[in-house]
This record gives structure tokens, sequence and C-alpha cells, in this order.
């Protein structure tokens, strides 16, 4: 069974500004966490390794346009999660369709 693991890669083209990309192959050693400060303002943490990274609204002033977002980000993470369910499920059925 293979573990997860984590890279950066940096990009860059001539005129074009360089892209910074990270990606996370998660395993049982990853700590995903949801806090909130004192303020209200709430943080989404993933960290695998050495590689972390938390998501957070931009201001203090959280707004309706914030709330969109998150709602964006944990219907994609319902669907990742729904996905990997069902590529378990066929994983462990032999590799049937499901």
């Amino acid at each position: 069974m293979s573990e997860g693991y984590t890279f950066t890669s940096i990009t860059a083209r001539p005129g074009e500004q360089a892209r910074i990309g990270v990606s996370f192959y998660l395993d049982h050693d990853a700590w995903i966490a949801f806090a909130s400060t004192e303020t209200g303002r709430p943080h989404l943490y993933i960290t695998h390794g050495e590689v972390s990274v938390s998501v957070s609204p931009r201001t203090e002033a959280i707004t309706a346009d914030d709330a969109v977002i998150a709602r964006r980000l944990a219907d994609h993470a319902a669907e990742y999660a729904a996905e990997v369910e069902r590529l378990s499920r066929q994983s462990q059925d032999g590799g049937a369709a499901a």
C-alpha cells in the first residue's frame, strides 16, 4: 500500500507570473482540523508531514461573499468525499462498476 506524500511545484514561463501549486496525497498521517479564533474568524487546516495549508476568509469582517466561497469549498469537498467513497467500494468489490 502506498504512503501519502505532498509536493510543491513552481512553474515559470517567459512573460508570465510564476505559478505555485501544492498537492496533498493524504494518508492516515494527515491532520485536518477546523478552528475559530477569539475574533470568530474560522480556519480550516490541512497538514501532512512538514507541509500545511490554512484556509480562511480574507478579513475579520466576514461578508456574504465569504459565505458563498466557504459553501463552494464545502460542496466540492463533499463531492470529493463521495467519489473517494465510491472508488473505495468499487475497489472492495474487485473493480466492478458501482
